[in-house]
């Protein structure tokens, strides 16, 4: 009887100790969950700080500024009062105020444009037959024509038009410059073509 009960014993104990043993590899060691837990919330925490400071800098960053002169804003609300093209601006006094002549149909409206944007008054005459031609033949903006000049010749814009020399089109545009009081560009109205025109004051008649 002996006998027979040692070896079921022996038997016994082995299969609690495998027990046992299995028990304590499936559970985990005390404080690992909550490491694990408490690694992966700061992470979530430091994932969600970087994305809303990216997203803060995002809206809050200050726009590029182009240098844009305040002519640019006279066309444009020169051609919504008008409700037309531009063909002509010129500055007429030195507190920015300008004088943007705008086509519409047979009718050319004289706008005065202040420094901040508003209109100071309007006024409307017909359309010059040659100016209509022009119009017609150019294949860019006026604002098109000064940016061009003005990467010619660097300074700020006087004044800009339409004109005609033996029968061809183009944009006329004086550049006020720091080392010389005037600059005349021609831009070519197809194209969009700069030149810097000779300075006849320089030239020598001899």
């Amino acid at each position: 009887m002996k006998n027979i009960r040692r070896p079921a014993l022996i038997a016994l104990t082995a299969a609690l100790a495998v027990g046992v043993s299995a028990c304590g590899e499936s559970d985990p060691a005390p404080g690992d969950g909550a490491t694990t837990t408490s690694s992966a919330a700061q992470t979530s925490d430091e994932t969600s700080a970087g994305e809303t400071s990216s997203g803060a800098t995002s809206e809050t960053a200050p726009a590029s500024s182009s240098g844009s002169d305040t002519w640019h804003t006279a066309i444009e609300a020169a051609e919504q009062e008008a409700d037309g093209t531009a063909y002509e601006i010129d500055d007429q006094d030195d507190d920015e105020t300008w004088e943007v002549d705008v086509a519409k149909g047979k009718t050319s409206s004289e706008v005065q444009i202040a420094a901040d944007g508003t209109v100071r008054g309007e006024d409307d005459t017909d359309l010059d037959d040659d100016d209509r031609a022009g119009l017609a033949a150019a294949k860019i903006t006026l604002v098109e024509a000064i940016e061009a000049a003005l990467e010619e010749a660097d300074g700020s814009l006087d004044d800009a038009e339409l004109e005609e020399e033996g029968g061809k089109h183009f944009w006329q545009v004086t550049v006020d410059t720091a080392d010389r009081t005037e600059v005349e560009v021609r831009v070519d109205v197809t194209s969009g073509t700069a030149t810097v025109e000779p300075d006849d004051d320089n030239t020598d008649d001899d």
